[in-house]
């Protein structure tokens, strides 16, 4: 859209079936002499799709002829800014949710490795203590028994 002090003109450029850009291109023809048109880079005899529009030479409209469309256009432009906008902060909301989230992460895997090697400690202990109490009884066994033996004797 190219605005100007008093008009707009509609000159955004077509895509045409090739999906190519179309140029801006002005009619020669004796029917519609300087007419502009958008129209396929390729002519249908070269295999173009042949697609074109036709844009009024006069299609400027007064804007203080029609201060609703200026109003329409400046509205619909405003919110757009708005939803542009709130849309980056959305998307920079859910950045800051990500990293947070993610330092979370770290944080719970790290308390989860201290945790299992603390796990470890305690078996490897429960274990050794095991061990001492099985020597202990075993101990006190042959006290028992020796002490019974030489009392029998």
């Amino acid at each position: 859209i190219r605005m100007s002090q008093n008009s707009f003109d509609v000159e955004v450029p077509d895509l045409c079936y090739c999906s190519e850009i179309c140029p801006l291109r002005t009619s020669r023809t004796p029917l519609n002499p300087g007419r502009r048109f958008f129209g396929c880079k390729v002519s249908k005899e070269n295999g173009g799709c042949g697609y074109f529009r036709w844009i009024d030479p006069k299609s400027s409209i007064s804007v203080h002829q029609y201060p609703e469309i200026e109003s329409s256009l400046m509205i619909r432009c405003k919110d757009a800014e708005n939803s542009y906008d709130l849309l980056k902060q959305k998307l920079k909301d859910a950045e800051q949710e990500r990293d947070t989230l993610c330092e979370k992460l770290k944080d719970s895997e790290e308390k989860l490795i201290a945790l299992k090697q603390k796990l470890k400690k305690v078996k490897l202990e429960k274990e050794c203590a095991k061990l001492k109490l099985n020597r202990l009884v075993l101990l006190l066994l042959v006290v028992v028994t020796v002490k019974w033996f030489f009392n029998m004797g």
